[in-house]
């Protein structure tokens, strides 16, 4: 019974309470504009670094939007360019209003003071858990908190032993944000090169057409030979066909030829030296001979004929002592020379 009557009273004084704590005769009243205030209650706290600094007092309609009225303590000093956010304690906790200056905004020099209004512009409500369960009832379309539950269980169950690995891919995760963080500017670079290279195909659609076309031009004019083509590629075929049994055929008198060849190639190579020395000698004796006789035209012609026949012994023979007689007239030549000298 007294434990009942003592809530009862707590429940009574609650408001009396909280009228005290801002009772003081500096405290000051401040509107703010939402445009959304979700189920935040009437003596809710308004805290500032999380400091309790006043009550929420009243809230009503204004056209379509919400306006909050707050009443602050008297002491408090907030700029007068805050930003009122209707946030949470907790996932599900009390709603609450907290008057700050956003992260890289300058704190003006003048403060809030009696009867000012925070415009819409610099007001927002923070969405909570209880957001994203209204939003999930809503793509249920009308679903049982049942139906609720059952997709609660089944994702329940798909995680159900696979927490190591689904923990391995949030660090795996994290390791690529962070990744991707430091790599920011030249994702930047790359978005802002695609977007100039979209303009440049935008800029050159003209052409593109054309060049398209152009190649819808040829392909119906290649469908139209397309029985030429096919007649081609036959003709073709069938020549590939003949070539391939011709050379089938004569393979074997081929191979003979060039073993043939390479005989006399290698008979060749072996008379390259005799060759070279005999030629030597004879363009040696051809530049000597005219100067043997001075002051007179001496013209001299020399013929060399190659047979087509393989060099018997005999030929071989005589093309040695012509040799050797050609080098006995290039020694007279130059003996001759050094006696005119």
């Amino acid at each position: 019974m007294k434990r009942a009557l003592a809530l009862v009273l707590a429940i009574a004084c609650s408001p009396l309470l909280g009228a005290c704590l801002v009772g003081d005769d500096k405290a000051f009243t401040v509107e703010a504009i939402f445009a959304d205030v979700g189920d935040l209650p009437r003596f809710s706290n308004v805290q500032s670094s999380d400091v309790k600094i006043g009550t929420v007092r009243g809230i009503k309609l204004d056209g379509y939007h919400a306006r909050v009225t707050m009443r602050l303590k008297g002491d408090t000093e907030i700029p007068s360019n805050a930003h009122a956010l209707i946030r949470s304690t907790s996932l599900l906790g009390e709603k609450f209003i907290d008057l700050r200056i956003p992260d890289g905004v300058t704190p003006a020099s003048d403060l809030l003071k009696d009867n000012d209004v925070i415009p819409i512009e610099r007001t927002e409500r923070i969405a909570g858990i209880d957001d994203a369960l209204f939003k999930l009832g809503r793509l249920l379309e009308g679903g049982t908190a049942g139906d609720l539950a059952a997709v609660i269980h089944s994702s329940a169950e798909i995680l159900r032993g696979r927490e190591e690995a689904l923990g391995e891919i949030f660090t795996r995760l994290r390791t690529f944000s962070g990744v991707l963080a430091g790599h920011a500017p030249d994702v930047a670079t790359a978005i802002n090169n695609l977007d100039t290279a979209l303009q440049t195909l935008a800029g050159s659609s003209d052409q593109i057409a054309t060049t398209l076309s152009s190649t819808a031009d040829a392909t119906q004019i290649l469908a139209g030979q397309q029985a030429d083509l096919s007649r081609l590629v036959t003709s073709l075929d069938r020549a590939s066909s003949v070539l391939a049994r011709y050379m089938k055929a004569t393979r074997p008198a081929s191979d003979r030829a060039l073993k043939d060849l390479r005989l006399v190639l290698d008979q060749v190579m072996t008379t390259t030296g005799d060759l070279e020395k005999v030629l030597s000698a004879l363009a040696r004796f051809t530049d000597l001979w005219p100067k043997s006789i001075p002051g007179d035209y001496v013209q001299l012609d020399v013929v060399v004929t190659l047979g087509q026949g393989g060099p018997s012994d005999a030929s071989s023979a005589s093309i040695s002592a012509r040799t050797a007689q050609l080098r006995s007239l290039a020694r007279l030549v130059e003996e001759h020379q050094r006696a005119m000298r």
